[in-house]
């Protein structure tokens, strides 16, 4: 993969890059948010790792600027020292990022979370477009359009619209969901999928106006539902 460093502690810049080496990654690092905005205009990325606290603006403007400025489409890898954890990741996860390392990094578990991205980047990429009511998922490129519009989505987010999209009507468990877009394994008790649920059903209208509802079902899951709308028999 071609991936993006943005991190302004050289040591830890430096650190990241040993860590990638090994898998073979092509990587472009940065200290400056204003250098990946440059790059952006003429460089593709598969991926990019993104530090919290940047010296011309923070990981979460950043973020920001990328999903709904770039309509940026490729999964972020959030890094933090923040001490209030859970806070962090809420707040990381609400913003953008598809997943999320605290420092001090483990090589290994770093290694890993960059692999897990690519896997899943490749796999959401090899079919073809999906259409349900005024809805098309496409594939190849990855993306979601509602009523002719594209709506941008993050990795995970598409992910999980891929999954209820491809089963229309089926209940899908929590566990399942954290297991699939997550590599969650067992009974994991996190806000996280509840997070992710609540921005795709805001940001793709799946609340039955326009014919598909995305439902919690309590304590177990969510199945998206087709809903007959008005005047239609």
């Amino acid at each position: 993969m071609r991936i993006a460093v943005l991190e302004d502690d050289p040591d830890q810049l430096d650190f990241i890059d040993r860590c990638l080496e090994a898998d073979r990654h092509t990587r472009v690092l940065m200290q400056r948010a204003g250098e990946l905005h440059r790059r952006l205009q003429t460089e593709p990325f598969d991926l990019l790792i993104l530090d919290w606290h940047l010296p011309d603006a923070s990981g979460l403007e950043v973020m920001a600027h990328l999903r709904h400025g770039h309509a940026w489409q490729q999964p972020i890898l959030f890094i933090t020292a923040e001490s209030n954890r859970e806070d962090a990741v809420v707040t990381a996860l609400e913003a953008g990022a598809d997943d999320f390392l605290q420092k001090p990094l483990n090589p290994a578990e770093l290694r890993a979370r960059v692999r897990a991205l690519g896997r899943r980047t490749s796999q959401l990429q090899a079919a073809e477009a999906l259409a349900l009511g005024e809805y098309r998922l496409s594939r190849v490129p990855r993306g979601v359009v509602v009523q002719g519009e594209p709506v941008p989505l993050t990795e995970r987010e598409y992910q999980l619209v891929n999954l209820f999209f491809s089963h229309p009507g089926q209940l899908l468990s929590r566990k399942l969901l954290l297991e699939l877009v997550w590599g969650l394994q067992g009974d994991v008790q996190t806000r996280t999928l509840d997070t992710h649920i609540s921005r795709v059903r805001r940001k793709l209208g799946l609340d039955g106006s326009r014919g598909l509802r995305l439902r919690s079902v309590y304590q177990y899951g969510y199945r998206l539902e087709e809903v007959c709308l008005a005047g239609q028999a």
